[in-house]
Formats: C-alpha cells, structure tokens, sequence
C-alpha cells in the first residue's frame, strides 16, 4: 500500500506542476497527508491497525445506537488516522502512536454515527464511506446551527 502511495505522489505531483505552470504561473504543487508516509512507515501501519480494530470494537458495541449501520472506515483510518499516528509516534513514540489512533478510531466512529442524523437525506451514504473526524464534526456543527434557524 505504501508503494502505490509513493507511485501516486510521484505521478500526481508532475502532472499538478505541469497544470500550475499554465494556469496558475509560480504555484508550488502539493500533496498533504501521504506526504510524511515515508518517514515512519511502520506507525502509519501501526497505527492504521490500532485504528481498525479500536473501530470495529466500537462499531459492535454501538450498534442499534445510530439510525444506520457504521461500516469500519479504512480509508479514513489509512489516512487520517495513519498520520496522526505518525505525528503521535514523533511526539509520543510507541505509546504516543498507539493512544493517538485507538482514541482517534473511537472518535470517528462516534462522529460519524451521530452525523448520520444530520446526514440522512443527503450525503449519508458517502459519509458512511468515505466520511471521518472532520467532515463529521462540520457536519454536526451545522446540522446543529440549522436546527436553531428552522
């Protein structure tokens, strides 16, 4: 997985750059996320398996408390989580690494489950999917700001 990582960034980057020299001159093109991948491959695994299992935990023991069912989130605990375990490991080592995406994977799916009320005749089904901590938190912020307006 990681070697498809390194591939995209090395065949994504060239062709922003490419794009940016003809419409935007000067722009520096960028990826955020898989970019810090390389410098600790094994707390992005770590953490990315912490963050399955910590999530399918948490998916059985709340299941029937959402209005949907919460499928484990791998991309989302591949990405989002796998990062933040690299900066845990980096700030925290082992131990850093290991709460950061056991604390991150109970997060999501508690975020995502309470969302899916305020996402149930729009975007739930992506949510379901793709969905994690902030589209999830934005979402239930808003929901929230909507409901006051109503």
């Amino acid at each position: 997985m990681l070697q498809g990582v390194r591939m995209l960034i090395g065949e994504i980057v060239p062709a922003f750059k490419g794009i940016a020299e003809k419409v935007v001159p000067g722009a520096i093109p960028a990826l955020d996320a898989p970019v810090i991948f390389g410098y600790a491959p094994n707390a992005l695994i770590l953490g990315f398996i912490v963050a399955m299992i910590t999530s399918t935990i948490t998916i059985i023991l709340t299941a029937g408390m959402f209005p949907t069912v919460i499928i484990p989130l791998t991309f989302t605990c591949f990405f989002e989580i796998g990062c933040a375990a690299i900066i845990g490991n980096a700030t925290g080592g082992i131990r850093g690494c290991v709460i950061g995406a056991a604390v991150s994977g109970i997060i999501m799916v508690l975020l995502v489950g309470f969302g899916s009320y305020f996402f149930n005749n729009t975007i739930q089904s992506w949510m379901l999917v793709y969905g994690g901590q902030d589209f999830s938190l934005w979402g239930i912020l808003e929901g929230l700001v909507a409901s006051f307006i109503r």
